[in-house]
């Protein structure tokens, strides 16, 4: 016990034997050490609380807290969210969840119901009731959507006759704060409830929005705008088609005349195009018949009779003649043809963005431009466009001055010139600032040396004077009780001579030194 106080003792001599600079230091140290000791026992023995459930029913919240009561299991209740034990969460939502009677039911409504004795009626409105939870979940999963409700009105079917009215849908949805839903997620959850429900047009569901609060019908214009959507998607595709074709022109009338002019040749296309889609039929009849088939009948009569001249029948038969000779027989041959009109009948389809005419302009950097080189340049440009007079097709070739040329490619070098400038005189700051830096830096290095090295000298010197004053008034330095305390309790002449003289020489160290000076020199005589 005895050796405990001596080193307690002897810590708080050393700590009234440091300076007073050291003194602070090793007391913000020593209290932060303490607090920080005790911020971790705290720390480690607080309990952490986390969400068990958020934003619930009033009944289910009520039902969560009786149980927790029953289980002895400490809670809070903040705001809306109801908190336990961090390491309990997963367990205790695991051990609540069916005792959770409201929210939205789906397909275990049917699941739990007594079908026996229960009306048809009463069978389809327990569908329709799970069909709407189960519609009313699915959106809720949306991390956007904070609650929803679907409220279904479907049409009653009977035996003998079938109602003509169309399902209808409503559906309310509340957001979490700050968070919304685009219009293809709003047509996404139309298009769930229309495949879910028979008879019901996407025209026939609302949807209606909550946000801090106020209402708003998200299904207003949703689908209005379709049919002219596809329109102005077509001609979007149109125009984009007419420009790309347009840009193709260009650039190859560019890569012909860039090499011979530079930058002094500029190039305009406009193509007329024909979208409409067209469809042709001829006819074209064969002039040559062909002989489908042909008939011939010959008749002989051996009768006596007159002669008779024989005459043509038609197209179709060859003439026919009797041949009487002198013993009074006859021959009568008749020949028929029937010919086939050949014809052939050409179908042509033709496709849309058929070029109609093409306007082409050309401008060179030269108003000494020959008509030689215009001719040349057209040349060369009617091949790059695939030139066609029947189609109506426009070249114009023009030499002019290009004002603005010269002063764009002055107004680039300045600035290019003044980048440049910009990046030489940043980099000169970077380097004067790094000198600066490290000649202040070289220079506190030796500044902090020189007052190291002149604290220590001075150290020495006092240590050095007070060793002198001691030996003057023969008292013996002892290393090991230099720390040690004085007992002021203790009073005589030679204690109060010494704490004057060492008062003396702590306040005018300078006069001390020239008196113990003047001594050692008369000594020396």
């Amino acid at each position: 016990m005895d050796k405990i106080k001596e080193k307690f003792k002897n810590l708080i001599d050393k700590f009234k034997a440091l300076t007073k600079g050291k003194k602070i230091a090793f007391s913000v140290l020593s209290i932060g050490i303490i607090a920080g000791i005790i911020y971790l026992i705290v720390f480690l023995n607080t309990t952490k609380y986390a969400v068990l459930y958020k934003d619930m029913d009033p009944n289910d919240a009520q039902t969560v807290m009786n149980k927790l009561n029953e289980k002895k299991v400490e809670y809070k209740v903040e705001s809306s969210s109801i908190k336990v034990p961090e390491d309990k969460v997963s367990e205790l939502r695991l051990e609540l969840a069916p005792q959770l009677k409201s929210g939205s039911k789906g397909y275990e409504i049917l699941e739990n119901a007594d079908s026996f004795g229960m009306t048809d009626k009463e069978r389809e409105l327990n569908y329709k009731i799970a069909l709407e939870g189960e519609l009313a979940k699915n959106i809720k999963s949306l991390p956007e959507v904070k609650d929803s409700k679907v409220l279904l009105v479907m049409p009653q079917e009977g035996n003998f006759f079938k109602q003509a009215e169309n399902a209808q849908a409503s559906v309310r949805i509340e957001f979490n704060e700050g968070k919304s839903i685009s219009k293809e997620q709003i047509k996404a959850i139309i298009s769930l409830i229309t495949g879910s429900v028979k008879n019901l047009k996407k025209e026939n569901v609302k949807v209606i929005g909550v946000v801090n609060g106020q209402t708003k019908d998200l299904t207003e214009d949703l689908f209005g705008d379709e049919d002219g959507k596809d329109l102005t998607s077509v001609t979007d595709k149109q125009n984009k088609y007419k420009k790309n074709l347009e840009k193709e022109y260009v650039k190859k009338i560019m890569n012909i005349l860039t090499p011979k002019y530079g930058e002094g040749v500029k190039a305009a296309v406009n193509v007329d195009l024909d979208f409409d889609a067209s469809e042709k039929t001829s006819t074209v009849w064969d002039p040559n018949n062909v002989v489908r088939s042909e008939e011939t009948e010959k008749d002989t009569d051996t009768s006596k009779g007159g002669k008779v001249s024989a005459g043509p029948v038609d197209n179709n038969m060859s003439n026919t003649y009797n041949n009487q000779d002198g013993n009074g027989s006859s021959t009568h041959e008749k020949t028929t043809k029937n010919y086939e009109v050949g014809k052939i009948e050409q179908k042509t389809v033709g496709a849309p963005g058929k070029i109609k005419k093409v306007s082409t302009s050309v401008t060179i950097n030269d108003e000494s431009l020959s008509p030689v080189d215009k001719d040349k340049i057209n040349s060369l440009v009617a091949g790059a466009i695939s030139y066609d007079e029947n189609r109506g097709d426009i070249i114009t070739v023009e030499g002019l001055k290009f004002t603005g040329l010269d002063d764009a490619k002055a107004e680039e070098n300045a600035k290019k010139q003044a980048e440049e400038a910009k990046a030489k005189k940043k980099a000169l700051i970077l380097k004067i600032v790094g000198g600066i830096a490290l000649g202040l830096l070289i220079i506190g290095g030796i500044a902090a040396i020189i007052i190291a090295n002149a604290k220590k000298r001075k150290r020495r010197r006092l240590e050095e004077e007070t060793q002198s004053i001691d030996m003057l008034i023969d008292d013996e330095v002892d290393p090991k009780e230099e720390l040690q305390p004085i007992n002021f309790d203790e009073e005589n002449e030679n204690t109060h001579i010494e704490r004057e003289i060492k008062k003396y020489a702590s306040e005018k160290p300078d006069q001390v030194v020239e008196i113990i000076k003047a001594w050692m020199a008369e000594d020396e005589r």
